[in-house]
């Protein structure tokens, strides 16, 4: 569902109207989102999904799915892309591999190796199809463990990405080098997009590789007690909900600089400790905590700094953590 006053305000519908777009990893927990809100912004985009279209991601695009082509492709294969590619205007690659914290620190060497695949074989292939307008989907894993918060885009490069996510985070910084290094040697338009922690219905939930925020809400849910909550609770993160997140990722497609990154993220910074509370109430168990310090809890700190994207776009989010959280264990209980 659009937020009131319809997704246009900023999104020119006439730029997205009758322009072919490919969005690859389309089938998943933000592609999904991304483009429901594409089709009711600019109904005569003619959309692509690209990527494994699993039972799964069918179920994501049900509502939308009489509107878009689907392409069943391994995206980390050239020629798969370049089929993927061929005709298309814009080309907003979504497609990642990706887990939580601690999924994430045992699986440097995978992830940043299928990221990799994903990265350059989607550019090389919008490259040699001539696509006009791409979009890299970078991460706020790409910045430092000791970077300043909140953070601006200038730390991405400095030190080394947070250890626990560390090879998924040189993926995206390789990911945005790559993007700035087309544009510079090739002319291609390329917008880079650097979002903060992502939540929402669609989100993964599965116990071995879910993010914070779906791991709690599904076990909050389940009634676990007392609400088991990984690390000290001390750690603070900067989420954003997924229409939202769809909305920045469009905002930057359309508008943003040719090369240079732009944070898509909130303002506000919670705790761990506060984000497990707010779900534990909205859950309606209200169940004791219980912080486990032996368990992995990442980044200290991760505060996103959107003065680029106010100041460049005018983007804004639109959905307060409360409500989204709100939302997203209604849907789960719906679903799961």
């Amino acid at each position: 569902m659009a937020p009131e006053g319809g997704l246009d305000f900023v999104m020119n519908r006439c730029w997205w109207d009758g322009r072919r777009v490919l969005v690859a990893g389309g089938a998943g927990f933000i592609g999904s989102h991304l483009v429901e809100l594409l089709l009711e912004a600019a109904p005569r985009a003619r959309v692509t999904v690209a990527g494994s279209i699993t039972a799964v991601g069918r179920r994501n695009l049900k509502a939308v799915l009489k509107k878009v082509r689907l392409v069943k492709a391994d995206l980390r294969d050239l020629s798969s892309c370049r089929r993927a590619c061929r005709g298309q205007d814009v080309v907003l690659n979504l497609a990642a591999k990706v887990g939580g914290v601690h999924y994430n620190s045992v699986h440097h060497g995978s992830l940043f190796r299928d990221n990799m695949l994903l990265a350059m074989s989607m550019i090389e292939a919008a490259r040699l199809e001539k696509v006009k307008r791409y979009l890299v989907v970078s991460s706020a894993c790409v910045y430092p463990r000791d970077c300043a918060v909140p953070t601006p885009e200038s730390e991405g490069l400095r030190g080394r990405p947070e250890a626990t996510n560390e090879g998924y985070g040189w993926s995206k910084r390789m990911a945005e080098y790559l993007g700035k290094a087309y544009a510079d040697e090739y002319g291609m338009s390329v917008a880079v997009a650097r979002p903060y922690n992502a939540y929402g219905p669609r989100d993964d939930f599965h116990p071995e590789s879910s993010h914070v925020i779906a791991a709690l809400v599904r076990r909050a849910c389940e009634g676990e007690a007392p609400l088991v909550v990984w690390g000290d609770g001390r750690a603070t993160r900067s989420f954003l909900y997924v229409e939202d997140f769809a909305r920045g990722l469009l905002e930057v497609a359309e508008r943003g600089p040719v090369g240079e990154p732009l944070n898509v993220g909130a303002d506000s910074e919670v705790s761990v400790r506060e984000l497990a509370g707010m779900i534990a109430r909205l859950a309606g168990g209200g169940a004791r905590l219980r912080f486990d310090p032996s368990k992995p809890s990442g980044q200290l700190r991760r505060g996103c700094d959107a003065t680029r994207i106010r100041k460049t776009l005018g983007f804004k989010t639109r959905v307060s953590l409360k409500e989204g959280l709100a939302r997203t264990i209604a849907w789960y209980r719906a679903n799961s």
